[in-house]
């Protein structure tokens, strides 16, 4: 999936934006960095919002401009967009294409002046709720220009929507001339995420994302996918078996070798897990080699009731009760293991 840049856009977006979220997480590889209503401050103080920007390694940075319309409304001599309920809005071509433009412009001098790039800079418009097979052709707007917007058909696959951003480009380099641009490396693409995200420049950043190894029961499956969820959506990566586990591989050595490279140990505790031998073998390893240890009660279970072992071995450790997610502790989970992977050497 895609690298987050910052926080998930929250229900607050509407329907285009939460759409064009899982889309991206889910459809688009890992090379690709995408940011949500970045804020971008600017020379005069000013703090410039736009809803998502994408920056691809050796194609540009995208930045799209995400509607919350699913058809149009031709009426008295105008067209209009059409919301899911119904309503009227308004359709202005030529204020909308000069923000986008203005938006290009202002992404282009920041990366200039924070990261002495200048990659191509391409604005696009995004519909995720128009379907072009249930519109009247004769409805669309005569300047609602197919090669520069993203319809619901460009969202079928991550094929099909890497083809629309490629035509676009070209679409784009003929339109405005854009004949000169550096290319957005790898590294590129990599520096900007990690400065996004930790505040961290160049040659200090880590060689990849902070990452914890989650250690629990089967019977607590369904916390361990919430934690895991939510802790990516925030930049941290996690290892959870069975699904980091190869097809055909077997489950100790690959369990031993992610917890000798993750930065930190999430260690999920219940009644079954701390009667677990897997869940002890796990823990016993990373006790071994030192690595960090962040113990999460996901049952209050009173002291008397824990297994000996875990209430010798977890004393030197501060731990937080955590029955359903709750985001605070999630939160200093995450600050946790960053802080920890920031001072990797």
């Amino acid at each position: 999936m895609a690298r987050l840049i910052g926080a998930r856009p929250d229900a607050k977006g509407g329907y285009a934006l939460q759409f064009m979220y899982h889309f991206v997480m889910e459809h688009l590889p890992d090379y690709v960095c995408a940011s949500f209503l970045p804020c971008i401050p600017l020379k005069d103080g000013k703090i410039f919002e736009c809803d998502m920007i994408l920056f691809i390694p050796h194609m540009g940075v995208y930045i799209l401009d995400i509607r919350n319309v699913v058809g149009f409304r031709y009426e008295n001599g105008n067209y209009y967009y059409v919301d899911k309920s119904g309503r009227m809005l308004s359709n202005s071509s030529s204020q909308r294409i000069n923000r986008l433009a203005g938006q290009r412009l202002q992404i282009r001098d920041y990366l200039k002046e924070k990261f002495n790039l200048a990659p191509l800079v391409y604005e696009l418009e995004c519909f995720p709720g128009i379907r072009l097979e249930n519109l009247d052709r004769g409805m669309i707007p005569p300047d609602f220009d197919l090669k520069h917007v993203i319809t619901f058909e460009d969202l079928m696959s991550g094929l099909t929507f890497f083809h629309k951003l490629i035509g676009c480009s070209i679409f784009m380099q003929q339109k405005v001339g854009l004949d000169y641009y550096e290319d957005l490396t790898d590294k590129d693409a990599h520096d900007m995420f990690y400065f996004w995200e930790t505040g961290v420049w160049g040659s200090k950043r880590p060689d990849r994302p902070p990452f914890v190894f989650l250690s629990y029961n089967r019977n607590n499956a369904e916390i361990s996918k919430d934690i895991q969820t939510v802790l990516e959506d925030r930049g941290v990566y996690v290892w959870r078996a069975p699904k980091d586990v190869p097809l055909g591989q077997h489950y100790l050595p690959e369990e031993m070798m992610a917890i000798e490279e993750c930065d930190a140990f999430l260690i999920l505790l219940s009644r079954p897990a701390q009667n677990s031998e897997e869940v002890k073998k796990e823990f016993v390893k990373a006790l071994e080699i030192g690595k960090p240890i962040l113990p999460i009660w996901v049952e209050d279970i009173p002291e008397s009731e824990m297994n000996p072992y875990y209430k010798e071995n977890l004393t030197k450790y501060q731990y937080r009760i955590m029955p359903k997610v709750h985001e605070e502790i999630i939160e200093e989970i995450v600050a946790s293991v960053k802080k920890i992977a920031s001072e990797r050497k």
